[in-house]
């Protein structure tokens, strides 16, 4: 668990503004606004109305108490046109009026305007994974731009999940089999904590992300860059490509001795690179080599040889979201993983590329 944390925070792209308080997270963008008033008005006719009832109650009970034993019944009015007029026609216009502010800002949350910046969300035990449409990727930041609507087509590759980014106040269930979508224009700079919301098996408390919100003027050269990001890295440093990649891995593997999660430490698998393991292949426990072939396999087909006591659970098109240098990348990264973390599993950080004149 320190391991996922210590990489959370190194991805971690800014300090995130929580409010710091009982209430909302302060609001970030267009919808988070109208949202807001909405819940208040509704707030505040709620307390009034509970005050107002609760209160009148209150006064009868106490006004209309039976003083003592010997005090016979009295008798009351049991009709009262005026007033049982009033408190039917009243809370039905304020339900009305509620009804139709409620449909026309729902009718306008599930309708994106046509100039939307697309992307992307795919959810899966337990990561999200944010396509754009530049080539640009990445499981743990979704990067938009502020003062454009912002369009995420989501899906889910295994089981029931759920897209909430508080601060923008949109949240959406992403059903398997199904294609599903929100919208939101951010208002301000800044990073925001997005969450999966519906429970999806023992690793859902860490599907989490960042959302980062960059002025226009700058969104579409960090786009680009971020679409080759991996062409920075060749040779020995491709392996620091790899611990960058890892970050998608996190939440199912550890880099501890030992550690136990949905998957193998990838520890252990370093630590036993050229030796034979024991492995499941068709139903059967055969002897198959760790080395660079069984990595890559176990990236691009992981239900074809599967580690004894652990279950198919990892996404199978996981290594289609990869590129073939990334892939490359990650086998480096278990091969050469002692280079790249200390002695606690954590990762060291990268050093700077040298620059020769």
């Amino acid at each position: 668990m320190s391991l996922l944390l210590s990489i959370l925070a190194a991805e971690q792209p800014g300090p995130i503004d929580t409010g710091g308080g009982f209430w909302f997270v302060p609001a970030a963008s267009e919808y988070a606004t109208t949202h807001d008033s909405i819940y208040e008005i509704v707030l505040w006719l709620s307390i009034f109305f509970f005050v107002l009832i609760v209160g009148i109650m209150i006064k009868f009970a106490w006004d209309y108490r039976r003083k003592s034993n010997n005090e016979p019944a009295g008798f009351g009015p049991t009709h009262s046109l005026v007033l049982e007029t009033t408190w039917t026609v009243i809370p039905l216009l304020l339900s009305g009026v509620l009804f139709f502010i409620g449909i026309d800002t729902y009718a306008d949350f599930k309708s994106p305007p046509a100039n939307c910046y697309e992307v992307d969300a795919t959810a899966q035990k337990w990561a999200w994974q944010f396509d754009h449409r530049n080539g640009a990727s990445d499981s743990m930041v979704l990067k938009v731009p502020v003062g454009k609507p912002t369009r995420v087509t989501l899906h889910s590759n295994d089981v029931l999940h759920s897209f909430f980014i508080p601060a923008f106040r949109v949240k959406q269930d992403v059903v398997p089999g199904r294609y599903g979508s929100l919208w939101f224009t951010p208002d301000k700079p800044g990073v925001y904590q997005g969450f999966c919301t519906e429970y999806c098996g023992t690793g859902h408390s860490k599907m989490n992300f960042w959302v980062e919100a960059i002025p226009q003027e700058d969104f579409d050269d960090v786009i680009a860059k971020d679409a080759r990001w991996i062409d920075d890295y060749s040779g020995d440093r491709l392996v620091w490509a790899g611990a960058r990649l890892f970050s998608r891995c996190a939440s199912c593997h550890s880099l501890k001795p030992g550690e136990r999660m949905t998957g193998p430490s990838m520890w252990d698998l370093h630590a036993n690179w050229g030796k034979t393991k024991k492995i499941e292949i068709d139903g059967k426990i055969q002897n198959v080599k760790i080395d660079e072939n069984y990595i890559l396999e176990s990236i691009v087909a992981p239900w074809e040889k599967i580690a004894p006591t652990y279950m198919n659970q990892m996404p199978a098109n996981f290594g289609k979201q990869l590129s073939s240098k990334e892939l490359d990348a990650l086998v480096r990264f278990v091969r050469q993983l002692d280079l790249v973390t200390d002695d606690n599993g954590q990762i060291k950080t990268e050093p700077l590329l040298s620059v020769t004149n």
